[in-house]
């Protein structure tokens, strides 16, 4: 039970590995600050469990290269803290992203569990794709952003989870 427990909270710490704005000319706008919600985690079997969230983002801006006297478009950075919390288990997540144009690439790592892994993806029109690995597992994300909320589902595979649900908001 334990060991199940922990494959969903590492599937969880990935739901969130990530969240950036697909706005062209600054994916990074609006997302600073604190944000909380809840969400649902979806076992194979159909079961479920409710997980309350709460997720600290701090963004850095584009870094600036020259070569030559010739200005380079750099990467911006994003930084997000996750504690999620169920009846059954806890939560303690970082993820580290760059996003340049539209790629996102980076890490992240469960504390609590002492996982962690690479994420890589794209960004899209209202949110991004992902893929999210680990050294037991991978999953497919999609994120979708409206003003002042988030929406996410994931698809993990090699896990017991059939998928992951996840809505915040900051306003």
């Amino acid at each position: 039970m334990i060991k199940r427990f922990r494959k969903i909270s590492v599937a969880m710490a990935l739901a969130l590995a990530g969240v950036v704005p697909s706005s062209p000319a600054s994916p990074m706008v609006g997302i600073d600050g604190r944000w909380s919600g809840w969400g649902s985690i979806t076992m194979e079997d159909g079961s479920s469990e409710q997980v309350k969230c709460v997720a600290t983002y701090f963004t850095k801006e584009p870094s600036v290269t020259t070569e030559g006297g010739i200005s380079k478009g750099g990467s911006a950075g994003l930084q997000q803290n996750l504690r999620c919390a169920s009846q059954s288990f806890r939560i303690d997540a970082v993820a580290n992203l760059n996003v340049s144009g539209d790629a996102v690439s980076g890490n992240w790592e469960e504390r609590t569990y002492a996982a962690q892994g690479s994420v890589s993806g794209r960004l899209t029109g209202p949110g991004f794709n992902l893929l999210i690995q680990g050294s037991n597992f991978s999953a497919a994300m999609t994120v979708a952003i409206a003003s002042c909320m988030q929406v996410i589902t994931i698809v993990p595979r090699g896990l017991q989870v059939s998928r992951i649900a996840i809505s915040l908001d900051k306003c």
